[in-house]
């Protein structure tokens, strides 16, 4: 009998054995290499070969069974970085949960969330803002964001002032219906580099990044 394993959540670059491998260890739990192999109608060999690769990549783990008498089995189990290859649509909850407290509370307790996220990023970074000059900090603060996500750059422009580039908004959901979260964020960059922050491009608006014109405040 053959049996139709549902690959379509999973990552595409990876192989399709590998692909149905982890799909089948999602579904059923936990497996040997022996029952992959009979399921998926490979041979064990193969089927070792992947698991090996998998295992190498901590997308798959495996423990000895004793199962009667003889030898114990392997039974491999999804691994820590699986969950990185399924759906999860954390999004779409967060959005959701939005609208709701909006709906309860007003908008203006949706602004007010935004506030405080800001509030902790900016306590958050701030020790690690230890720069006397605004290039120090600039360069500081992108290297946070960057870890946060946001595939930041930033450049010094001929005229003395500095452009800091994010391709990526890892709240790009939430920000599409609250422009607040975007607002907060001009906040966060303007308190840590203690300097006069204007965007000038937006991911939401369709750009390729967001982009920020940075200047040392006038003394």
């Amino acid at each position: 009998m053959s049996v139709s394993v549902n690959t379509n959540s999973i990552n595409k670059q990876m192989p399709l054995t590998r692909r149905r491998i982890l799909a089948l260890l999602k579904e059923k739990g936990k497996l040997t290499a022996d029952e992959l192999a009979q399921t998926l109608k490979i041979s064990a060999v193969a089927i070792r070969r992947h698991l090996n690769k998998l295992e190498s990549d901590q997308l798959v783990a495996y423990e000895e069974v004793q199962r009667g008498m003889g030898r114990p089995s392997y039974v491999y189990q999804l691994g820590e970085a699986a969950s990185n290859f399924f759906p999860h649509r954390y999004e779409d909850l967060a959005v959701n949960v939005l609208e709701t407290i909006k709906e309860l509370y007003g908008e203006e307790s949706v602004d007010a969330i935004f506030q405080m996220r800001s509030k902790f990023f900016i306590e958050t970074y701030r020790p690690k803002v230890t720069g006397k000059t605004l290039n120090e900090r600039l360069d500081q603060v992108t290297k946070l964001r960057e870890a946060d996500g946001y595939m930041s750059t930033w450049e010094q422009c001929d005229d003395g002032t500095f452009v800091l580039r994010e391709s990526n908004c890892p709240i790009i959901h939430a920000v599409k219906s609250y422009e607040c979260a975007c607002n907060n964020d001009l906040v966060i960059l303007s308190e840590l580099l203690n300097a006069k922050v204007v965007r000038r491009t937006h991911l939401s608006d369709g750009d390729n990044s967001c982009s920020y014109e940075i200047c040392a405040k006038a003394s």
